[in-house]
C-alpha cells in the first residue's frame, strides 16, 4: 500500500516536472524568434498531457475537470494557430506565383476564339454538343459569380484588416499582462502548469493570426489583381461558351426546321398521290399528313422557346454585369451623393418580373401539357410499331369485291405509309421531349432573372434610402426649373395627348363609350344620390325599424357619389394607355392620372363619408363638428392632393431627369405640405373630430395623443425636408407608403364600426325579442290566474327597452373583433413596410463598439452594429406589445374554448406575460452583446445590495410566484385575512387585490398570503357552515327548545339537506340556557341572508311557544359607601316583607 502511494507520487511529480519545464523554455514577448519556433507547445505535446491526465487516479475531480478544460483550450488555441500559419504561408506562396498565373490568365484572354459549329452535323450531334455547351457554360457562371462574390468581399478588407489588427494587438497586450501576473492563490501546481500552458497557447495563437493578417494585408494588392484577372477570364469563357451555344442552337433550330418543313411536304405529296386511290390509303395518307403538320407547329414552337430562353439569359448576364459595376462603384463612393442619380437610373431601368412572375403558372402548365402529350405519342407509337398487326386490321376493313391482288396492292402501298407515320410519330415524341426541355430551361432561367432582379433591387433599395438623389435646390436647379415649366406647357405634348386620346377610343370603342356613358349616368343620378341618403335616417335607433340594410344602401350610395371625378381621371388614363405606341410624355401622363385617380377617390369617399345625414354622423354616431372639420379641410385638399401624383407620375415615366429632380420634386413638396396642413388642423387632439377620444380619456390612444399627434405631424414635415434637400427617392417612398398606411387604419376603422353597427342592431333586435316573449309569458300567467274574461282585458304594458351602448359588447365579442382588426392591421403594415427592411440592412455597416467572443476556433471579434441597437429596441417595443396583448389573445383562443376557470386563467396569463418580458429582455441584451457573461457578477452584486435594501419587495415578489404557481387563492375566491374579507379581484406579481363587501378595492401584499392564516371559503367546497347561538330562560324545556329550532333550521330553503342541520345544547351560561343552531349552506352568498332569515323565525318561533330568552343580570356592590336608610313603612308592609324574606 505504501509502495503504491509513493509510486503514484513519483508519476505525478515527474508529470508536473516536465509540464513546467515545457512552459518554462516558452519564449516571452521579447524571445528570440529562432529559439521560440523550437520550444513551443505542439499539439503532439498537449495530447500527451491529457492522455497522462486520465491516469493520475488519486487527483480529485474537480481539479481533474478544471485541468482538462485547461489542456482542451490550448489544444484548440494550437490548432487555431496551425490554420493561420496555413493561410500564412499560403499568401507568402501566391506572392511568389502570382506573376506566372497573372501570365497563364493574359494567354488565355488572348487565345483564338472557338471555331463555329459545322453545318454538316447531324441532329444528333448538335443537340449533343449543345447540352456538353451548356454544362459548360453553367459551370463558367457558377465560377464567374464566385470570384464575384470573392471580390466583393475583398474590397472591404483592408478597413477590417486595419480594424481587427488593432483589436488583436490590444488583446496581446492583456494577454500579456496576464501572464505577468501572479498565479491565483490556493491554485494547485498542476492548475498552474495547465493555465500557463492555455495562456502560452492563447499567445501563440494570437501572434499566428496576427502576422497572418499583416500578411494578407502585404499581399492584398496582388491578390486583388489576380482575382481581376481571374475574373476577366471566366468572363471571357462565360461569352464564348453563350456563342457557342447560340450558334448551335440556331444551327440546331435551323436544321430542325428545314427537317420539319421537308416532312410536311413529303406527306402532303403522299396525301395528294394517294388522291386517286382507295380511301384506305387516302386516310392513312391524310393521317400522317395531319402529324407531320404537328411536327411543324411543335418545332416552331420550341424555336420560339429556345429564343425566348436565349433573350432571358443574355438580359440575366447584362444585369449581372451591371449588379457587379454597381458593387464596384459603392465600394468606391460608399455614400457619396455622386452615385444618388446613377442608383437611381438603374433602380428605374430594374425589369418588372411581375410579368415574369404572371407567366410562371402558364409555363408549368405547359411543361404539364408537354408531357401528357408526349406520353399519349408514345402509346400511339407503341400501336403503330406492330406493322403487320395494323395491315391485318385494316384489311379486315377491305371491300369484299376486291380480288387477291388488289388486296395485295393495297396493302403494298399500305405499309411504306405506316412506317412513314412510325418514323413520324418518333419524331413528333422527341420534338415533345425537346418542347419540354426548353419550357424547363426557359422557367428555369426566368427564375434566374427574377431572383437576381430581387437581389439587385435589395441592393439599391439598401442605399438609396440613405443617399441624395437629387441636387440641392440652387440657381441652376431654378433655371432648370423653368424649362420644366415650359416643357409642361408645349402645346405640342398636349396636342399629341388629345391625337392619343382619341386613337384609344378608336381601338376600343365600346368600352370607351361604356366608360363615358358611366360618368356621365354618375354626374346625372348624383342629385337623387344626395336626396336619397338622407332618408331612412330617422328609423336608426329605433329597434323595430332600424335594419343594416340601411347602413349598407348608404355607404354604397357614399361610394358612388365619390366616383365621378375620379372615374373620369381613371378613364382619360386608361385611354392613353390602350392609344398603342404613345410618347413618353402621353405614357407619363396617363400613369399620373391613374395615381392621381387613387388619391381623388380616396379624398371624395371620405369627404362624402361625413356628409351631412352621411354615413359618418347618421350612421356611425361621428360628432357634426368633427365631420364638418374634416369635411371644410378635404374640400381645399381635393384641388391639390391629386395633382402632385399626376405631375409626379408624368415627370417619372421621362428619360429625362432633370423634369423628375426640378418640376416633380416641386410638386411633390407642395402636395405634402397640403397634407401637413390637413393632418395638422385634423388630427389636433383638441379639435371636434377626437372628441370621442377625449370624452373616454381611458384609452391609450387618448393617453399617448402628445406622442402620435406631434409624430405624425414631424414625419409629414421631414418628409417636405427630405425632399427639398435632395433625398427625393427616400420621401417619395416614405410618404407614400405613410398614405398607404392612412387609408389602412381609415379603412379598419369603417369596418370596425360597420361591425359595431351591426352587433348593435342584432342585440337591440335581440333584447326586444326577449322583452316580448317575456311580455307574453306574463300576460298568459296573470289570466290564468286570474280568469280574466277576454272583454275585460287592459290596455297593454309600455315596454321600456334599454337603449343598448356599444359598452354592452360582450367581452368576448370585442376582444374577436379586436384580435381580427389585429391580425388584418399587421398583415397590412407588413404588406406596406416590409419593402423598406433591405433599406435598414445598411446599418448593420455601422460598427459601434467590439466584442470579443471566446470560441472553439479562438477568440472572435464580433461587432455591434447601429442595426443592432435598432433590432433590439424595435424587440422591446413588441415584447411590450405582446405582453400587452398576447396573454389576451392565449384567453381568448386556447383557454376559454378549454373551458379553463378563471383563477388558472389568471396564473397562466400572468405568468405567460412575464415570460414573454425576461425572454425579450435576454434576446434584447444579447443583440447589443450584453450576455450573461458579462453581467452575472453585477447581477449578483446588484441582487445582493437590492435584496438589504428592498427586501419586502423581493419578499413580496417571490410570494407572488408563489401563489402564481401554488394557487393558494384563485380569482374570484372568497377569503378572509384577519380582520379583511372579501374577493380576490386580481393577482399581481407584488401584491393581491380584495374586493370587500362595502365594495372596496384592498392592496394586500403578497407576503401577508404565505406568512398569514388565511381562509379561502372556495378553495375546493363552497358549501359552508353557519352557527347561530341561541340562549334561552333557565324554565325553559330543554327538549321543546330544540325541536322548534331544529324546525326552524330544517324547513328554511336554503339550508342543505345533507349535510343536515343540527342544534346542539352547549352549556349552562350565566343567565341563559346556551344552544348553538348549526346550518350549512351551499354557496357564500346565502350566508347573511340565511343568517337573517333564520334570527327573525327563531325569535318568532321561541315567542309563538312562549319560550322566553332572558337578559344578562348582574349584582353590582359598592364598597365604601353607606347605604341609605330604609324608608319609614308601615307596619302591615312590615309584615308583608317578613313573611316574604
Amino acid at each position: 500500500m505504501i509502495k503504491a502511494t509513493w509510486l503514484r507520487a513519483l508519476v505525478l511529480f515527474i508529470f508536473l516536472a516536465c509540464g513546467v519545464q515545457a512552459i518554462a523554455a516558452a519564449p516571452g514577448p521579447t524571445a528570440d524568434p529562432g529559439s521560440a519556433a523550437a520550444t513551443r507547445p505542439t499539439i503532439e505535446q498537449v495530447q500527451a498531457k491529457l492522455a497522462a491526465l486520465a491516469t493520475l487516479s488519486d487527483l480529485p475531480e474537480s481539479e481533474r475537470t478544471q485541468a482538462r478544460e485547461l489542456y482542451q483550450q490550448a489544444l484548440s488555441q494550437l490548432q487555431a494557430a496551425q490554420n493561420y500559419a496555413d493561410t500564412l504561408a499560403s499568401y507568402q506562396q501566391l506572392q511568389t506565383s502570382v506573376s506566372l498565373e497573372t501570365a497563364r490568365l493574359q494567354q488565355t484572354l488572348t487565345s483564338a476564339p472557338q471555331p463555329a459549329p459545322s453545318p454538316t452535323l447531324s441532329i444528333e450531334k448538335l443537340s449533343q454538343q449543345l447540352a456538353q455547351t451548356q454544362v459548360s457554360l453553367s459551370d463558367a457562371q457558377k465560377r464567374l459569380a464566385d470570384l464575384d462574390q470573392q471580390l466583393t468581399v475583398q474590397q472591404a478588407r483592408p478597413k477590417n484588416i486595419s480594424t481587427e489588427l488593432s483589436s488583436l494587438k490590444q488583446q496581446a497586450v492583456d494577454l500579456e499582462n496576464k501572464l505577468q501576473s501572479a498565479v491565483p492563490p490556493n491554485t494547485t501546481l498542476l492548475l498552474a502548469q495547465a493555465r500557463l500552458l492555455a495562456l502560452t497557447t492563447q499567445r501563440q495563437a494570437l501572434n499566428q493570426q496576427i502576422a497572418m493578417l499583416e500578411q494578407e494585408r502585404l499581399s492584398y494588392d496582388v491578390r486583388y489583381a489576380l482575382l481581376n484577372t481571374q475574373r476577366a477570364a471566366a468572363a471571357r469563357e462565360v461569352e464564348q461558351a453563350q456563342l457557342q451555344a447560340q450558334q448551335l442552337q440556331n444551327l440546331l433550330s435551323t436544321r430542325r426546321r428545314d427537317e420539319a418543313t421537308a416532312v410536311v411536304q413529303q406527306t402532303d405529296q403522299a396525301t395528294q398521290e394517294a388522291a386517286t386511290k382507295p380511301a384506305v390509303i387516302q386516310a392513312a395518307a391524310a393521317e400522317n399528313a395531319a402529324i407531320s403538320r404537328r411536327l411543324a407547329e411543335l418545332v416552331q414552337k420550341s424555336n420560339e422557346f429556345d429564343d425566348r430562353q436565349a433573350q432571358v439569359s443574355e438580359h440575366l448576364a447584362q444585369l449581372t454585369e451591371r449588379m457587379r459595376g454597381i458593387q464596384q462603384q459603392l465600394g468606391i463612393a460608399g455614400f457619396s451623393d455622386a452615385i444618388g442619380p446613377v442608383l437611381l437610373e438603374e433602380r428605374r431601368s430594374l425589369p418588372d418580373v411581375r410579368q415574369y412572375q404572371r407567366g410562371a403558372s402558364e409555363r408549368q402548365q405547359g411543361i404539364i401539357q408537354a408531357r401528357l402529350a408526349q406520353f399519349q405519342t408514345e402509346e400511339q407509337l407503341r400501336q403503330v410499331r406492330a406493322v403487320e398487326d395494323n395491315l391485318k386490321e385494316l384489311a379486315a376493313q377491305f371491300d369484299p369485291h376486291w380480288s387477291e391482288a388488289q388486296r395485295q396492292a393495297v396493302l403494298a402501298e399500305l405499309r411504306p405509309l405506316l412506317v412513314e407515320r412510325q418514323q413520324l410519330l418518333e419524331k413528333l415524341s422527341n420534338g415533345y421531349s425537346n418542347l419540354t426541355t426548353g419550357l424547363v430551361a426557359l422557367d428555369e432561367a426566368q427564375h434566374k432573372l427574377i431572383e437576381q432582379a430581387e437581389r439587385y433591387g435589395t441592393l439599391l433599395d439598401r442605399h438609396l434610402l440613405w443617399i441624395r438623389s437629387s441636387p440641392r435646390p440652387d440657381s441652376a436647379w431654378l433655371k432648370n426649373l423653368g424649362q420644366a415649366l415650359d416643357w409642361l406647357v408645349e402645346p405640342a405634348h398636349w396636342g399629341e395627348v388629345w391625337q392619343n386620346l382619341g386613337r384609344g377610343a378608336q381601338n376600343q370603342p365600346a368600352w370607351a363609350t361604356l366608360g363615358a356613358l358611366v360618368f356621365l349616368g354618375l354626374l346625372y343620378y348624383r342629385r337623387g344620390l344626395i336626396k336619397r341618403l338622407g332618408e331612412g335616417v330617422d328609423a336608426i335607433g329605433d329597434v323595430r325599424r332600424d335594419r343594416f340594410g340601411l347602413t349598407s344602401r348608404a355607404l354604397a350610395m357614399t361610394v358612388l357619389l365619390a366616383l365621378p371625378w375620379p372615374w373620369l381621371l381613371g378613364w382619360l388614363a386608361w385611354l392613353l394607355y390602350v392609344s398603342g405606341n404613345a410618347a413618353d410624355f402621353s405614357r407619363g401622363l396617363g400613369l399620373g392620372l391613374f395615381a392621381g385617380a387613387f388619391m381623388a377617390v380616396n379624398i371624395t369617399f371620405l369627404r362624402q363619408l361625413c356628409r351631412p345625414q352621411g354615413v359618418a354622423m347618421a350612421h356611425f354616431g361621428w360628432s357634426e363638428a368633427g365631420c364638418r372639420l374634416l369635411r371644410r379641410h378635404l374640400n381645399w385638399f381635393l384641388w391639390i392632393g391629386p395633382l402632385g401624383p399626376i405631375i409626379v407620375g408624368l415627370c417619372e415615366m421621362q428619360p429625362d431627369t432633370l423634369y423628375s429632380d426640378t418640376l416633380g420634386r416641386l410638386a411633390f413638396s407642395i402636395s405634402s405640405l397640403a397634407l401637413v396642413a390637413v393632418l395638422w388642423r385634423v388630427l389636433d387632439p383638441r379639435q371636434a373630430l377626437l372628441a370621442g377620444l377625449a370624452a373616454a380619456q381611458a384609452g391609450a390612444t387618448w393617453r399617448s395623443r402628445y406622442l402620435w399627434y406631434p409624430l405624425i405631424v414631424g414625419i409629414s414635415v421631414l418628409v417636405v425636408l427630405l425632399a427639398l434637400v435632395g433625398y427625393y427617392y427616400t420621401a417619395m417612398q416614405l410618404r407614400g407608403r405613410m398614405v398607404l398606411t392612412g387609408w389602412l387604419l381609415l379603412g379598419a376603422v369603417i369596418l370596425v364600426n360597420l361591425f359595431l353597427r351591426w352587433l348593435n342592431i342584432s342585440q337591440r333586435r335581440l333584447a326586444l325579442q326577449h322583452a316580448l316573449a317575456r311580455r307574453e309569458a306574463q300576460l298568459a300567467a296573470r289570466a290564468s290566474k286570474d280568469a280574466v274574461p277576454a272583454s275585460g282585458e287592459g290596455a297593454p304594458e309600455i315596454l321600456n327597452l334599454p337603449n343598448l351602448d356599444l359598452t354592452t359588447i360582450s367581452a368576448q365579442t370585442r376582444s374577436l373583433m379586436s384580435l381580427t382588426v389585429l391580425l388584418g392591421l399587421g398583415f397590412g403594415l407588413w404588406q406596406i413596410w416590409g419593402g423598406l427592411i433591405p433599406a435598414f440592412s445598411i446599418l448593420n455597416e455601422i460598427t459601434l463598439w467590439h466584442q470579443t467572443v471566446q470560441t472553439a476556433g479562438g477568440v472572435q471579434v464580433a461587432d455591434i452594429t447601429l442595426g443592432s441597437i435598432v433590432i433590439a429596441g424595435a424587440l422591446l417595443v413588441l415584447i411590450g406589445f405582446l405582453a400587452r396583448n398576447l396573454p389576451g389573445v392565449l384567453e381568448l383562443v386556447v383557454l376559454q374554448p378549454l373551458a379553463v376557470d378563471p383563477g388558472n386563467r389568471s396564473a397562466i396569463i400572468t405568468i405567460s406575460r412575464y415570460l414573454i418580458i425576461a425572454v425579450g429582455l435576454v434576446t434584447a441584451l444579447d443583440i447589443i452583446g450584453i450576455g450573461w457573461n458579462q453581467v452575472q457578477w453585477l447581477v449578483a452584486a446588484l441582487g445582493l445590495g437590492l435584496g438589504f435594501g428592498l427586501k419586502e419587495i423581493f419578499s413580496n415578489f417571490f410570494s407572488g410566484v408563489i401563489l402564481l404557481l401554488e394557487r393558494p387563492i384563485r380569482v374570484g375566491d372568497t377569503v378572509t385575512l384577519g380582520n379583511l374579507s372579501g374577493a380576490v379581484s386580481n393577482i399581481n406579481i407584488r401584491a393581491t387585490t380584495i374586493t370587500d363587501w362595502d365594495r372596496k378595492e384592498i392592496i394586500v401584499p403578497n407576503n401577508t398570503f404565505i406568512t398569514s392564516s388565511l381562509i379561502n371559503w372556495a378553495r375546493s367546497d363552497p358549501i359552508t357552515r353557519v352557527v347561530i347561538p341561541v340562549g334561552v330562560a333557565y324554565d325553559s324545556d330543554p327538549v321543546q327548545v330544540q325541536e322548534v329550532l331544529l324546525a326552524v333550521a330544517t324547513a328554511h330553503p336554503l339550508a342543505v339537506k345533507e349535510p343536515a342541520p343540527a342544534v346542539l345544547f352547549l352549556k349552562f351560561g350565566e343567565s341563559a340556557l346556551e344552544f348553538e343552531v348549526r346550518v350549512f349552506v351551499r354557496e357564500l352568498a346565502n350566508r347573511l341572508p340565511l343568517t337573517h332569515d333564520l334570527h327573525h323565525l327563531i325569535l318568532q318561533a321561541l315567542r309563538a311557544n312562549r319560550i322566553e330568552i332572558p337578559f344578562p343580570q348582574r349584582e353590582v356592590h359598592l364598597r365604601g359607601v353607606a347605604p341609605p336608610p330604609p324608608p319609614p313603612v308601615s307596619r302591615e308592609s312590615g309584615d308583608c316583607d317578613a313573611r316574604d324574606r
